[in-house]
């Protein structure tokens, strides 16, 4: 089942179940910190003229630190290095000086580092044209379904049913015991920054102005969540927690990948200009209090 905001059925539809996790705790969560956080930031009337967007996530061209050797992450240095040449050279400078240690570390330097620059960015990033929201969408939702296509044990609710605040408490533990999640989590977090920063370079040239959210806005959104709520995989699970019956056993049945994508599929069919204001109000809500990505590629 898939879940549309503007209403109707439309037809239904080697990554990780790490994919739903990020969506359900980034991509999701972002829009819904939206209807926590209404005040937007004041930006003129906005210029509805189409555009082509020529800004796009290229090849790799310039130079990778050693040891980050996957697409996604030349992809993201390239990236980086051509949206803002300064952060580039200081990130590989930081880099440089830790090379020799684990490859956890370095990730959060370099999440952290992409907090960084993307709150200097902010006021560009929250007047990118929608089309880059929905390509991350995309991005996001193609993973999930391959991920349940190849039939990845990670996308089975058994693998996470056990896992409770103890868990979680113990982080050292939990990333022993999840260890085949990060390099996925971290390509993943790789792709998605590379998008922000591709959205940011776009503005630049293609601002598109926005006013706050609206109540039309907010019910909209409402009515994805709502929709998420009443998913075939979902509802079991919450009339169970309200009845007193066997949530695990349900949980243990879940196909995490399948709902992560039917989120995301949610999350896209919201009208551009709801997703464009939500968006906005998000990156004003991380300008103000800044952004934490260094644990991106771990749990």
């Amino acid at each position: 089942m898939t879940f549309d905001a503007r209403g109707g059925k439309p037809p239904a539809s080697r990554n990780n179940a790490l994919f739903a996790v990020a969506v359900v705790a980034v991509v999701g969560g972002a829009f819904m910190l939206a209807l926590k956080f209404p005040v937007a930031p004041k930006f003129s009337p906005a210029d509805t003229g189409s555009h082509t967007i020529a800004a796009t996530v290229q090849a790799p061209t310039a130079q990778v630190p050693s040891g980050w050797t996957s697409e996604a992450a030349q992809t993201y240095f390239a990236t980086l290095s051509r949206v803002d040449p300064g952060a580039s050279t200081t990130l590989n400078k930081r880099l440089a000086r830790i090379s020799g240690k684990p490859r956890v570390e370095q990730s959060e330097i370099v999440f952290a580092h992409a907090a960084d620059v993307l709150k200097d960015h902010a006021a560009d990033l929250a007047r990118a044209d929608t089309r880059h929201l929905d390509d991350i969408l995309v991005m996001t939702r193609d993973r999930l379904r391959s991920a349940s296509h190849s039939g990845s044990p990670w996308c089975q609710g058994a693998r996470f049913a056990d896992l409770d605040q103890t868990s979680f408490a113990d982080r050292a533990a939990l990333n022993r015991e999840l260890k085949m999640l990060e390099e996925p989590l971290r390509d993943y977090g790789l792709a998605l920054v590379s998008h922000l920063l591709v959205a940011i370079e776009d503005a630049r040239s293609n601002p598109v102005s926005r006013g706050a959210l609206t109540q039309t806005d907010k019910a909209a959104m409402q009515g994805v969540m709502m929709s998420m709520l009443s998913d075939p995989q979902v509802m079991p699970l919450l009339m169970a927690a309200q009845t007193g019956g066997d949530a695990d056993k349900l949980v243990k049945s879940l196909n995490v990948c399948d709902l992560g994508a039917t989120a995301v599929t949610a999350i896209k069919t919201l009208p551009q200009d709801t997703k464009g204001r939500a968006f906005a109000d998000l990156v004003r809500q991380m300008e103000l209090g800044g952004g934490d990505l260094s644990r991106l590629s771990q749990f």
